[in-house]
């Protein structure tokens, strides 16, 4: 290989190698390395880009649009499949995007690393390494500076080591190092290679001793850095690799409450489809997710330890409570966490779709295994619940009688009273009037029990003349929201249940916060109820010693229908009346939700809502109206006619991405020698070649243009003028004679003749397969004067 490619190549490979060490490094932020696979796609996307741009001779002008263009197209198929048309991005895209951000934004402000690797974290870390790569390509390949090429993968190392965990930093620290120094050595050998006289092979030999020197040096760094750092001051003497902590036994799995995704599900994503439920239509019930037990730093949530799922699984409902039998066959569309939905409680993993599944059943939380870090989308699993049918005679008149005093206490625990005079912001201490208000509700009502108490706090949330159910407020689940929710009386479910709950525990009474869905809308052609957005939902769930967990729902407009004689709620209601006048953006309101008992003669939703129907688009299930794709209902799938002309756009850019940016270096080039006889000649000649190689004829970098002629004479084929190009190539080169335009002419014409004829013998089919063979990019241009 030509000495000056093959140090440019080996540059390059450094450089993304270099990327791949930075990327592993962020392991150290997230809980576990799922993200690598889609994060190394990208950047690896990313890399061919910045490259083709460049060794195709485009300015960075040209370059700078066409490295976002890819990497729009790109992202969006790796993050946003479900939501794109085609390749390009729809509105629903830009939803799904702006809930994710938000999200992720929550998590970075509230909790320390490791975090989960959630999708908004791996759509700002992707966009900010694309142009990280791009920022380095130019740096080292065009401005030709192996300092700044390097500052990029410097700056997101460092930022991953000040705020990622103690994980493997020794093994971090060592391949940063070694791949750090190996971009600066094969760029300073490409800088030798592309900058020294080549003299009796000279500069192959002055390359491969500058790259064996940096790789001697590489070597020794590591030696050194592992034996010697350990023992420096202030160094923990921590070897590569332990042994010991292999095989170390199960850890507690810190993941995201879904609890901060209810907002965006609810507001950004209220008609897009989550996932769906196969389910006899009489047994639809609530689609539960997990539960919270936890209410520290103003924010509920669990550190969870599960177990490996297979089969039937453990119970925490007393064997004495009765249940029936749900069977479930769900099918994830676009969630984004590890938790599977299902009806509550558990009891038996029929078909785990290929996926191992953990459980934990303290909690009831069904989630995919460890390796992954969300639910793939277009999983399906089917699954067996036990739903516990309760008898207010078997519930005991103080929840707590009888159970174990740390069970109660972690149950019932909250922060810390705020002493006289302080304030709940900023100090997260539990105010003492929202007890007193929660004591004022319970003697107000005559409770003497801890149903009463329960059923009183549930009956003052849903006391229409106190609260409305409303999306358009600005609250969370903080103490300081809880206490501006009670005093504006507005909220949706992630404050009811939060509030209930807290003012449940303030009673000593044993509460947690769940998080899932309702039950969704029929559909009566795929015989399943289709779960979207506007169904997530958070719940109180309330524990009663010898008899287990109890749902209430102090939500206006929420029931699951069930142990009614427990919880007082009405029949089974979704939406409530005030659902769709206080969401915003709707401009086709659903009514109340037909209350029905739970049978299968009617169903639960408005009858007149649109039937859908499922289509494959990229291997998800997909949901459009009955009918066809009429256009964009203002919130869907973005189907009308700007998204398929735009996804028409893209796929035409990207096939003609290389016939055009042939064209474009074709044409740079001629106007660089539109006054130079030999550079037109070497052009002509250039082409001749690359027609040659199309039908298995190449030039050795040994043999002289007379040389190659002959080979091509020898293959007996009616190929073209070779020998006169030939002829005419090298007087241009070495030739003194003024006829230098005429020569050029007729070296074109040559050249011209040469390509029709192998053009003819590969076919049509062969020409429109090269002509879009992106490896016709790798081969950089020639320079207009050649000394050859």
């Amino acid at each position: 290989m030509n000495p000056r490619r093959g140090a440019l190549l080996t540059a390059e490979i450094a450089l993304v190698a270099l990327t791949v060490i930075v990327s592993i490094s962020l392991e150290r932020l997230f809980d576990d390395t799922s993200f690598l696979r889609q994060l190394l796609i990208l950047l690896l996307g990313s890399h061919l880009v910045a490259t083709s741009c460049r060794r195709a001779g485009l300015s960075m002008a040209w370059s700078t649009p066409i490295s976002g263009l890819a990497l729009v197209v790109l992202g969006t198929a790796i993050f946003y499949p479900e939501a794109s048309a085609l390749i390009a991005p729809t509105r629903e895209t830009v939803s799904l995007l702006g809930a994710d951000l938000r999200e992720a934004w929550q998590v970075f402000s509230d909790d320390a690393a490791p975090v989960p690797a959630l999708r908004g974290f791996l759509v700002t870390t992707g966009v900010l390494l694309w142009y990280g790569v791009f920022l380095a390509d130019w740096a080292a390949f065009r401005l030709r500076s192996p300092l700044e090429a390097v500052a990029p993968a410097t700056a997101v190392f460092v930022f991953a080591s000040l705020l990622g965990v103690d994980r493997n930093q020794s093994i971090h620290g060592l391949l940063f190092a070694l791949g750090l120094l190996g971009v600066l050595v094969t760029l300073r050998a490409e800088r030798q290679a592309r900058e020294e006289v080549w003299v009796a092979g000279g500069t192959v030999a002055g390359v491969r001793t500058t790259l064996r020197v940096g790789a001697s040096a590489g070597v020794i760094a590591v030696v050194v850095a592992a034996l010697i750092a350990p023992q420096l001051p202030g160094a923990t003497a921590q070897p590569l690799l332990d042994i010991t902590e292999i095989n170390d036994g199960p850890e507690t799995r810190a993941v995201l409450s879904p609890l901060v995704e209810v907002a965006a599900n609810l507001i950004d994503q209220t008609d897009l489809e989550l996932f769906s439920v196969k389910v006899d239509r009489s047994q639809r019930d609530y689609w539960r997710l997990m539960a919270l037990t936890k209410f520290e730093n103003e924010i509920w949530r669990r550190s969870s330890n599960f177990d490996e799922a297979r089969g039937p699984v453990e119970s925490d409902i007393s064997p004495t409570v009765p249940t029936r039998t749900v069977t479930q066959e769900i099918t994830i569309a676009a969630l984004g966490n590890i938790y599977l939905p299902a009806a509550y409680e558990v009891s038996n993993i029929i078909d785990d779709g290929g996926v191992g599944l953990e459980y934990e059943t303290a909690t009831g939380a069904l989630v995919v295994e460890r390796r992954l870090s969300q639910v793939p989308r277009g999983y399906t699993y089917v699954i067996e619940s036990q739903v516990p049918d309760y008898s207010p005679e078997d519930l005991p008149d103080q929840a707590s009688s009888g159970l174990d005093r740390g069970f109660v206490e972690e149950l019932t625990q909250l922060p810390a009273d705020c002493k006289p005079d302080e304030r709940t912001v900023g100090t997260g201490c539990w105010p003492p009037g929202v007890t007193a208000q929660a004591r004022q509700i319970v003697a107000d009502a005559g409770a003497t029990t801890d149903l009463e108490r329960v059923q009183a706090l549930q009956s003052f949330f849903l006391d229409p003349s106190r609260f409305t159910y409303d999306l358009d407020v600005a609250l969370d689940q903080s103490i300081d929201d809880m206490n501006t929710f009670l005093t504006i009386g507005r909220g949706y479910c992630q404050q009811f249940a939060s509030t209930f709950a807290a003012m449940a525990r303030s009673l000593g009474i044993p509460t947690r916060v769940a998080v899932g869905f309702t039950w969704g809308d029929w559909d009566e052609a795929r015989q399943e109820y289709v779960v979207s957005g506007k169904h997530a939902h958070a719940w109180p769930e309330v524990y009663f010693s010898g008899v287990g967990w109890i749902i209430f729902d102090p939500t206006p407009g929420r029931s699951r229908g069930y142990d009614s004689d427990i919880t007082g709620l009405p029949e089974p209601e979704q939406y409530g009346a005030n659902f769709d006048a206080e969401r915003p953006g709707t401009e086709d309101p659903l009514a109340t939700t037909t209350s029905v008992a739970p049978t299968d003669t009617t169903p639960s939703e408005q009858p007149d809502r649109p039937t859908t129907t499922r289509r494959p688009v990229d291997g998800d299930a997909r949901i459009v109206p009955a009918g066809g794709d009429s256009g964009d209902d203002g919130g869907g799938r973005g189907n009308g006619p700007w998204t398929v002309l735009i996804g028409l756009a893209v796929v035409v850019g990207i096939v003609g991405f290389v016939p055009t940016t042939q064209s474009l270096r074709r044409r740079r080039r001629m106007r660089s020698v539109v006054a130079d006889p030999l550079g037109r000649g070497e052009i002509a000649w250039d082409e001749a070649l690359a027609a040659l190689r199309l039908i298995g004829l190449s030039i050795r970098a040994d043999q002289t243009p007379h040389e190659f002629a002959s080979v091509v004479e020898r293959s007996k084929r009616d190929i073209g003028p070779v020998r006169l190009l030939a002829d005419e190539i090298t007087v241009l080169r070495y030739s003194a004679t003024g006829d230098g335009v005429a020569r050029a002419v007729s070296a074109q014409d040559a050249s011209a003749r040469i390509v029709r004829s192998c053009r003819s013998q590969i076919g049509t089919s062969g020409v429109v397969r090269n002509a879009l063979d992106p490896r016709t990019l790798l081969r950089p241009p020639p320079a207009p004067i050649f000394n050859r």
